[in-house]
């Protein structure tokens, strides 16, 4: 009964984070160097097969120095998971922010994991690849997460 239920609250998450949608048809790598792949955490070799959301649009910050984080989140499918102050299926970006020191090695980090999804640290539930996503979109999201440190 448990296998059960932790397959019918994966296969929700799944859809919640925008897995039921059919509109896209770019296949998700099911590679092995997903390893880690959660913020902060381990992967424990399960790959979602769901289709992935296009990328948001770029936006620049008012002073155009690079991709405005804030925004391009709530362009995202980010907010269907996670909420700046609450827990939703996913940590709060201030819990995220609490756990990780602002700098560039987390940047890199948490901004791969974002794009690659995966499983582990904040639970079983298992957070949507989004490889779509560039490298410096993702960061730009991370800084903004990690910017909201209290």
């Amino acid at each position: 009964m448990k296998k059960v239920f932790f397959a019918l609250a994966i296969a929700s998450a799944c859809y919640a984070c925008g897995g039921g949608d059919t509109k896209e048809t770019t296949p998700v790598s099911t590679n092995d160097s997903n390893a880690n792949s959660q913020i902060g955490g381990s992967d424990t070799g399960s790959a979602s097969t769901s289709a992935t959301p296009a990328a948001p649009a770029v936006t620049s910050t008012p002073s155009g120095s690079g991709p405005d984080g804030k925004a391009l989140i709530a362009a995202s499918d980010c907010l269907t998971c996670h909420k700046e102050d609450a827990k939703v299926i996913g940590p709060s970006y201030q819990d995220v922010a609490k756990k990780y020191e602002n700098n560039a090695e987390n940047v890199k980090l948490l901004s791969e994991k974002v794009m690659k999804g995966g499983q582990g640290v904040w639970g079983q539930i298992p957070m949507s690849p989004h490889p779509n996503l560039s490298q410096t979109d993702a960061e730009a999201m991370v800084k903004y997460i990690l910017s909201l440190k209290k």
